[in-house]
């Protein structure tokens, strides 16, 4: 399954994914402390992208071209809307991880550290789902890499380890220092989310489809060889 690419909003890009309506999308920036920035946004007045004053780094606001909406821009900061931006998680992700996930991308903008911290419980949960104890994150991960799962797949899980574990304790990793990775875990999180959920989901659908005879004939053959394992 091919995952979209998500690029979260981003101070003076002029592409991101809207905070609002979540679609990558052109934006359009202005920047103007004594007054035509709040005439444009409330009295709907047109504006002229050519005729943009010099960027501030004070008060700035970006409007998505394709839902119309503003986001406010303080300090290079988004301010507005501040609840979530990062792409939404994966539909099949357990429901307590969900909300962890969405609570850690509404702290995001304020602490990096707080967010890595909150995704670190929500992993510990998550992997307590897919086979582990859930109370052990290293100790989960062993035994998930034990039943046999791809090395990126590993990684991935190990990545969301280390960076919940600097967020939640001081470490060499500085997430207030680059923001960034915190974003990308939001990324990972979807990505095991759907390796060890959603396409096993998928393929469980999909075997359960097939005709009975057929089933019997590859759960008979499946037998025997356990049962060949067991007498060398």
């Amino acid at each position: 399954m091919t995952k979209t690419a998500y690029y979260p909003p981003e101070y003076r890009k002029k592409e991101f994914n809207c905070a609002h309506c979540k679609v990558f999308a052109h934006q359009t920036w202005i920047s103007n402390l004594c007054g035509e920035l709040v005439n444009v946004m409330t009295l709907n007045l047109p504006y002229n992208p050519s005729e943009e004053l010099l960027p501030s780094d004070l008060f700035a606001a970006s409007k998505c071209t394709h839902c119309n909406k503003w986001s406010i821009w303080i300090e290079e900061s988004l301010v507005y809307p501040a609840q979530i931006t990062v792409e939404d998680p994966n539909d099949d992700m357990p429901d307590e991880v969900k909300k962890l996930y969405r609570e850690s991308a509404q702290v995001l903008s304020i602490s990096p550290r707080a967010a890595a911290a909150l995704l670190r419980l929500g992993l510990q949960i998550f992997l307590g789902a897919v086979g582990g104890d859930g109370k052990n994150i290293n100790d989960d991960i062993k035994k998930i890499v034990a039943l046999g799962v791809e090395p990126e797949t590993q990684r991935a899980l190990d990545i969301l380890r280390v960076f919940g574990n600097s967020g939640a304790h001081p470490g060499e990793i500085k997430l207030d220092e680059d923001p960034d990775l915190v974003h990308k875990m939001y990324g990972l999180m979807n990505y095991v989310t759907d390796r060890l959920i959603t396409q096993e989901n998928q393929i469980n659908e999909l075997f359960e489809g097939l005709p009975e005879g057929i089933k019997d004939q590859i759960e008979s053959r499946d037998s025997k060889n356990k049962n060949k394992e067991k007498l060398q």
